[in-house]
């Protein structure tokens, strides 16, 4: 059953005072935008996950129907194309003592028909907030409590600043719908539901910007990516977004049109900081070896993009930081400078024991040891077991850690990594395991670089990563002056301040590199040759500003 009825039917500010200040670098939006053209457009084929389960915005975890879901249900705030949070259902943000006031549009009405009213704002946050579990619950942890003011008056507080605008991200239903189904104020409602089959979304005419000109989408489910493009292949989806490398033998066709986009994963490689990459000299040494260009030209066939540190290069909070280029000749003379050189010309680097240096120029170091033998992955070379005392020089190994699943692509990249660094002189071994027991790995310990994908949180906030104790820093890193960065913010509370803390967290980031970024990944979205995709679209929201698009014959 249809929740649409048919009726008819922006300042942002963070500074710590009741003043309302906008902010010329967030656009405001308009609740009247110019008219689409007349021409009507056919209706749209996606697909959808075979594993779609409950069609609620607040508990649902998969990725693929939540992306779908952002088509009916929609947040005070949004992220503008450049990550920037701006007014969507909310008419103004004003900056208070507790945190903030937001005051809604007038008129916005949910798909049966119903106005919005701060009292559905209050009820959708507390939803989240209450649920088991939910994939918005660390979206909405910066706000402390919601409370009504009246019909179009929100109460937010928090300690945040600027941070929590990215927590009214989240989705508003109508608290009193009186179906099965949430009713939303999104560009498209509900008609009907299949669980694990099919999602028929129609076209809300009452919307409050511009009706979309896609008058229906049908969402068909399909078990996996491969299933999915097989299917756009015979000509039964009209969109599809895929994360496998064939694709690109698909947006070869005359007939199809690609888009790359952004998925916010970063690809990193992780230095142990209580192991040999505890020397920052060594470090840098690594980054000069590191080719991240190579690896994502050939294990990830161009799905990715160079950057200096893990921010999205189109990101408002991105900057060119000068970064380390990579250069293996580079690399080869800081080794040289630290003490470490081919002294048994096997192309790998050593270095004397301490105290045990030849006096001589001319002397040859005594090795006994074969290069391949298990000894060297202990970095002693010189002697043997029966005889240790004859142990004048140490070999320079890394051991390189990963996942060892093919879909990840990983195990590849590290074979590659380890390349690059055996070619600057460094003894590279591979260790990859399974998934499941990448952590107990980890815990172990006998590791020197770790490859892992991470996924950026909108914020931009690196703190779960970089941060002393931060719950993904698994390198070790302790840095007063990162903690600091972090602080200043989590404590900003204008746009401006938000920034400037968040340049300082990439410069020493440059400086004291804690983790390497090999690449941010991205994905390709193909459609037929009748739909048009005007704007970007993002991993998250592959549909976004479908009131643009158009799939016309």
């Amino acid at each position: 059953m249809c929740l649409c009825a048919l009726l008819l039917t922006t300042a942002l500010t963070a500074c710590k005072s009741e003043e309302t200040f906008n902010w010329s670098q967030l656009s405001s939006v308009s609740a009247s935008p110019t008219p689409a053209p007349s021409t009507e457009s056919q209706a749209l084929s996606v697909s959808m996950p075979a594993a779609s389960g409950e069609l609620n915005p607040f508990t649902n975890p998969s990725q693929g129907m939540q992306g779908l879901m952002k088509l009916c249900y929609e947040g005070l705030m949004r992220l503008n194309d450049r990550y920037q949070p701006e007014n969507w259902l909310a008419e103004s943000v004003t900056s208070t003592e507790e945190g903030y006031t937001v005051t809604l549009r007038a008129g916005v009405l949910f798909h049966d028909g119903k106005g919005l009213t701060a009292a559905d704002v209050v009820y959708s946050f507390n939803a989240i907030r209450s649920a088991e579990d939910s994939p918005w619950k660390d979206t909405v942890a910066p706000i402390d409590e919601m409370r009504a003011d009246g019909e179009r008056v929100i109460n937010v507080k928090t300690d945040a600043g600027y941070a929590a605008l990215y927590a009214l991200t989240f989705p508003v239903v109508n608290k009193d719908t009186e179906d099965d189904l949430y009713a939303g104020t999104g560009p498209y409602c509900v008609e009907g539901y299949v669980k694990g089959e099919s999602l028929d979304l129609i076209r809300w005419e009452s919307w409050w910007r511009t009706p979309a000109r896609i008058p229906a989408i049908h969402a068909m489910a399909r078990e996996d990516a491969e299933s999915e493009l097989n299917t756009f292949v015979a000509g039964s989806l009209d969109v599809c977004a895929v994360d496998m490398l064939t694709v690109s033998s698909v947006t070869q066709r005359s007939y199809v049109h690609k888009q790359e986009y952004l998925t916010g994963q970063a690809e990193l490689l992780m230095p142990n900081f209580s192991r040999r990459l505890g020397d920052a000299q060594l470090r840098r040494v690594v980054a000069l070896a590191l080719d991240g260009k190579d690896v994502i030209a050939n294990t990830y066939q161009n799905h990715g993009v160079s950057v200096d540190v893990p921010v999205l290069p189109d990101s408002w909070l991105a900057e060119r930081t000068g970064g380390t280029e990579h250069d293996a000749d580079a690399a080869r003379a800081l080794l040289e400078e630290m003490g470490w050189k081919d002294l048994d010309g096997d192309s790998y680097v050593e270095r004397y024991a301490s105290g045990l240096e030849p006096k001589e120029a001319s002397e040859a170091p005594k090795t006994t040891t074969d290069p391949t033998h298990d000894d060297a992955v202990s970095a002693l070379l010189g002697g043997t077991e029966e005889n240790p005392t004859e142990k004048t020089t140490e070999r320079l190994t890394l051991t390189l850690l990963t996942n060892e699943e093919e879909t990840s692509r990983h195990k590849d990249a590290v074979g590659r990594i380890a390349s690059q660094l055996n070619a600057v002189g460094i003894l590279t071994t591979v260790e990859t395991v399974s998934f499941d027991k990448l952590d107990a790995a980890v815990q172990a310990g006998n590791w020197d670089l770790l490859l892992c994908g991470y996924q950026l949180p909108d914020t931009g906030d690196l703190s779960s990563l970089l941060k002393t104790e931060g719950t993904n820093n698994r390198m070790g890193y302790s840095s007063g002056e990162m903690d600091a960065a972090l602080a200043a913010l989590d404590s900003a509370q204008t746009a401006e301040a938000y920034y400037a803390a968040m340049q300082r967290v990439y410069d020493l980031i440059v400086q004291d590199m804690p983790v390497y970024t090999v690449c941010m990944r991205t994905r390709t979205q193909v459609t037929g040759e009748n739909v048009t995709v005007p704007g970007i679209i993002r991993q998250s929201e592959p549909y976004r500003g479908i009131e643009s698009w158009t799939n016309i014959e």
